[in-house]
């Protein structure tokens, strides 16, 4: 629990949605909600060292060990959205954004440097979806394996021609368009839940409400973002 404020734990794929969110967030506490952006993997082992936090967001798959640990409230786990993984490139005159294996495939084949998250969800699915399209060998030379954000931020500033990360990492990036998003079905989908802590504190709850309130639902998908079910 904390005290005169909330905090909330929040994957850097949702960092610029979430910033934007801020104000409505602190409005739904009646507090300062104080946002700590990591990585998704990082994100549950932080929670089970023990930091502080109310309200948290990550890939569904690491709650329920949260939950056998009593570091999250069971009856607050909720799905907040499923973000395709994509391909950025610098912008420039506007081409068809590639939906299909093939294309994609293509595209990385000419691609002079790949960037992507080393240790997030995304890093991982990228280099299972290399492995599942035949081009392991051909990739790996040109992979750039980097920390969160740091991607799309070398391919803005043109040292690196291509970055796959979250799509909403991708469109809130300033000088960075979508070259390509894998399709659905693939296998590379980012799904995030959200959930409060044992012991949150007050406005917690009206925090949860709102990220998971069908008004959202407009806003996030103009961010990348779709809502789903949890299994």
């Amino acid at each position: 629990m904390t005290t005169g404020s909330l905090r909330i734990f929040l994957p850097v794929a949702i960092r610029g949605l979430m910033t934007r969110l801020g104000p409505r967030l602190d409005t739904a506490a009646g507090a300062a909600v104080a946002q700590t952006v990591d990585l998704n993997p990082r994100i549950p082992e932080r929670i089970n060292a023990g930091e502080a936090f109310d309200i948290g967001l990550t890939n569904p798959e690491y709650v329920p060990a949260l939950i056998d640990r009593g570091r999250v409230d069971a009856a607050t786990h909720r799905p907040f959205g499923r973000v395709p993984l994509a391909v950025g490139r610098r912008s420039g005159p506007e081409t068809q954004v590639l939906r299909d294996a093939p294309a994609i495939s293509e595209l990385f084949r000419k691609a002079e440097s790949i960037a992507y998250t080393g240790a997030g969800t995304s890093g991982r699915m990228f280099l299972n979806a290399v492995a599942r399209l035949g081009l392991p060998e051909t990739v790996a030379s040109k992979s750039r394996p980097m920390g969160g954000g740091e991607p799309v931020a070398s391919v803005a500033a043109g040292e690196t021609e291509l970055a796959v990360a979250p799509l909403t990492t991708i469109l809130s990036t300033p000088g960075i368009s979508p070259a390509a998003v894998f399709p659905s079905g693939f296998g590379t989908d980012i799904d995030m839940s959200v959930f409060l802590a044992m012991s949150p504190g007050s406005g917690a709850a009206a925090v949860l409400d709102l990220l998971t309130t069908s008004v959202l639902d407009e806003e996030l998908a103009a961010a990348g973002i779709q809502r789903f079910r949890l299994e």
